[in-house]
């Protein structure tokens, strides 16, 4: 959905009760259009861009449309789907690059039209694990069948949390600085993975994924304790499982008590040299680029900005 924002004329008129639906008329501060939503609203656009774009659906990439449209210094609110994890971004435009403000945890229905988009997926094991790429090209699943059959590596990261625990940054700092990333489903009960839905990566034909177990139980939810896992299959389980580990245990020192990261949005044709330092996740449309703490260099908020005027 796409609209120009606009104020109340005065505080009142907000509060006014709607009319009976028999006796409403049209707004005529509104137009509604049937079309795309990919397409933004061509014909329809101000001359200085609309104030505001909200979106609302699940968003795979980002329209090159939304931001072409916006106003300089406006925001697009998009829930954008980030390795599959979907997450409300407030993002400002400046110039051809697009700056996140804030981060929502949320979740709507997913894109349709030109936009859709089908995440590429394999199923191993007769069926039984699925995995699928939300972002970037297949992995190569050669082997994996075979490791799945055999004996499941088990290993703790270290990270044990106390009662209810939010780790919503630790899914997309996996999805984006970890080579190899992907999603695995199962169902429930599976024998072969402890998760229904678990971050993984691969390599060598060999897998390792993302999960957790109590290991202290107790009458109230704040008293009980969890701890991370990763189990993994393969030849090279074992290096795979510390690899991932690792990671839990950098975001747990680096990442975990600051939030989301800084992060912008660049225009898909956009160069590796203009693009600011941090880790960079490529939509087919646009080119995101992550500075999470302890893997961006010292500095780099005055590089943005350089980025930011060359791109």
């Amino acid at each position: 959905m796409i609209t120009r924002l606009k104020q109340c004329s005065s505080p009142a008129e907000s509060d006014v009760p709607a009319a009976p639906a028999a006796h409403r008329q049209a707004d005529p501060r509104v137009t509604a259009l049937l079309g795309d939503g990919g397409l933004g609203a061509p014909g329809h656009v101000p001359a200085d861009g609309f104030d505001g774009v909200v979106i609302m659906h699940n968003a795979s990439d980002i329209a090159p449309a939304w931001p072409q449209q916006l106003a300089e210094g406006a925001r697009l609110v998009v829930p954008l789907e980030i390795g599959g994890y979907t997450r409300s971004l407030t993002l400002v435009r400046r110039g051809d690059v697009l700056h996140c403000e804030h981060w929502t945890f949320c979740g709507f229905v997913r894109d349709r039209g030109a936009a859709a988009r089908t995440a590429p997926s394999v199923r191993l094991a007769d069926g039984e694990v699925t995995v699928r790429w939300e972002d970037g090209a297949p992995g190569d699943t050669t082997g994996l069948e075979e490791a799945l059959h055999g004996r499941r590596h088990e290993s703790s990261t270290g990270l044990v949390v106390q009662g209810t625990f939010n780790f919503e940054t630790l899914q997309v700092y996996a999805a984006t600085t970890l080579p190899g990333f992907f999603r695995l489903t199962v169902p429930k009960g599976s024998p072969l993975v402890a998760q229904q839905n678990a971050a993984a990566i691969m390599a060598n034909g060999s897998l390792a994924y993302l999960t957790h177990r109590q290991v202290k139980d107790a009458a109230g939810p704040t008293d009980r304790l969890t701890e991370f896992f990763i189990h993994a299959y393969g030849p090279a389980a074992e290096d795979l499982a510390e690899h991932f580990a690792e990671c839990v245990r950098v975001w747990d020192r680096d990442v975990r008590e600051s939030g989301y990261p800084p992060m912008t949005v660049h225009p898909g044709g956009t160069s590796d040299d203009l693009l600011p330092p941090g880790d960079v996740l490529d939509k087919p449309s646009a080119r995101l680029v992550f500075q999470w703490p302890g893997r961006t260099p010292a500095g780099a908020q005055d590089l943005l900005a350089a980025g930011e005027q060359r791109g």
